[in-house]
């Protein structure tokens, strides 16, 4: 399929990062040199200290569930970038930008790590050592995501994000149990001595490790709400929805609708992280910021891949009711979502739907036989953990992402008709809501989860986003009732209370 020439990443200087050279791009078989990347130990930063360091750059977050071998990763500025620009062909197929997507993604990736050197510095001295690159907590990471749907185009609200971009930071702080190393990648020219490169990365490597005084963020005081969406047009969405499942059109299809935020002076989503560590650390929470005050960033329960070698683990995500007041209605409450036909039968949609996905690349797929409850702050699921192991080792991240995305969790059953159900139905273009963010590496290994709790800002104004699943039982209160639930992360991050 032929679609507009595509971009690539991206180098940087390593001595001089600027915010507006993210946007300029050359072709990577024209790149003028190879990635290096130097490390440091650097225990005594705090990642989001760091973050707030790098206030007026671009940014990028990624923090695993609290507990085990979590990992948390802080990135400023921009080495390297992977870019997908949208396919502006209408006659296109479907399933071929699909493939386009993922396949740009897999080969950008390969290429940018071709001939790429690790190096560890000593900060005592002057010392520096080419290392093992693979499985180092230091390694190099691309970060990002992808938009929900395969034809997304930039509009005003997603106006600097793309239909998939990745971020080698510049400068990428990694956090792993009581370990820490801050890296500086770079590509160099190939006529550009390596040791004299190396040398100034150092240098500059060297200038981030004191803690330097983060410049003072804050939350939103006192923003303007409103739902672009009223009640009676949510109705009429969901008697749509479930007037199409009842003639057989679709199983189900997942709902979104958005809250728009005002402030009085430009929202810095790194201001919420804070918040949604404390609150929220449960939960993977991500910020990507291309472009300063331009960010996606939230606070997400769902796994959707985790590929660490053969090993792969996901999840089912799907079933909802809200917490108790107290333990016993807590309980009460639990019990009754797993006892509830409704819920069960949306949540069993997901499982057989992964599990015939994942089957044929596995040598086993462990699917227990019931879920569980998994309670959150203001809301409990019903959770099927999944674990299996590769056929093929070397079958990477990307092309398992693929198999899975959207699950029905996210988009509905079957994918394609539900996919067109929203394309003609949802008045709000989705952008990022609901699809992968998270990173991968040279080995094609990586995390990812699903970006729901989200939001993305502009400057002054932000839009959050909270989705329900519909099935033929759904009825259009209680779905409104569930996506004010799955709004208050957000807006408890942006410090609008739990207004709804």
């Amino acid at each position: 399929m032929s679609h507009q020439s595509r971009q690539h990443p991206t180098a940087l200087p390593y001595h001089s990062p600027t915010v507006a050279s993210q946007w300029e791009s050359t072709p990577i078989a024209e790149r003028p040199g190879r990635l290096v990347s130097l490390f440091v130990p650097a225990a005594e930063l705090d990642p989001l200290s760091f973050l707030r360091g790098g206030y007026g750059v671009e940014r990028f977050y990624w923090a695993e569930p609290s507990g085990g071998a979590s990992m948390t990763l802080a990135g400023l500025a921009v080495a390297a970038e992977v870019r997908v620009p949208p396919v502006l062909d209408d006659a296109a197929p479907f399933s071929d930008q699909s493939d386009y997507r993922f396949d740009d993604v897999i080969e950008q990736t390969t290429r940018l790590f071709e001939g790429a050197s690790f190096h560890a510095a000593d900060a005592g001295d002057w010392g520096v050592a080419e290392v093992e690159m693979d499985n180092h907590p230091a390694r190099p990471r691309l970060f990002g995501g992808l938009a929900f749907q395969d034809d997304f185009v930039p509009d005003n609200t997603w106006s600097v994000f793309s239909p998939a971009h990745f971020i080698l930071p510049h400068f990428q702080l990694v956090q792993t149990g009581h370990e820490a190393f801050l890296t500086i990648n770079a590509l160099i020219a190939p006529d550009e001595d390596l040791l004299d490169a190396l040398n100034g990365m150092r240098e500059a490597l060297m200038a981030r490790l004191p803690a330097a005084d983060a410049i003072s963020t804050r939350r939103v005081v006192s923003p303007n709400l409103s739902y672009p969406l009223s009640p009676e047009m949510w109705a009429e969405l969901v008697d749509q929805a479930t007037t199409a499942i009842g003639a057989g059109e679709i199983e189900k299809v997942v709902l979104s609708r958005v809250c728009e935020l005002r402030a009085a002076e430009p929202i810095d989503a790194a201001a919420t992280l804070d918040f949604l560590n404390e609150q929220y650390g449960d939960c993977y929470r991500f910020l990507f910021e291309p472009l300063p005050h331009h960010a996606f960033f939230g606070a997400t329960p769902e796994l959707l891949i985790r590929k660490t070698g053969p090993r792969v683990q996901t999840m089912a995500l799907a079933g909802s009711i809200p917490r108790g007041q107290s333990p016993g209605e807590d309980d009460r409450l639990a019990a009754q979502l797993l006892a509830s036909p409704k819920e069960r039968r949306e949540h069993n949609l997901v499982v057989e739907t992964i599990r015939r996905d994942m089957a044929a690349d596995m040598t086993f797929l462990n699917i227990p036989d019931a879920p569980v409850v998994l309670r959150l702050k203001n809301i409990q699921h019903l959770l099927t953990p999944i674990e299996g192991q590769l056929m093929e080792p070397q079958l990477g991240v990307v092309p398992l992402l693929r198999r899975l995305h959207p699950t029905p969790a996210m988009g509905g059953a079957p994918a394609e008709r539900a996919l067109a159900f929203l394309r003609r139905h949802e008045p709000v273009p989705r952008g990022w809501y609901a699809a992968p963010i998270g990173w991968l590496d040279r080995q094609q290994d990586g995390v990812f989860a699903v970006a729901i709790r989200s939001a993305v800002t502009q400057h002054a104004r932000a839009w959050l986003y909270a989705g329900a699943g519909i099935v033929a039982e759904s009825q259009p209160a209680q779905e409104w009732a569930e996506t004010a639930l799955k709004f208050r992360p957000m807006l408890g991050a942006l410090g609008a209370g739990e207004a709804v």
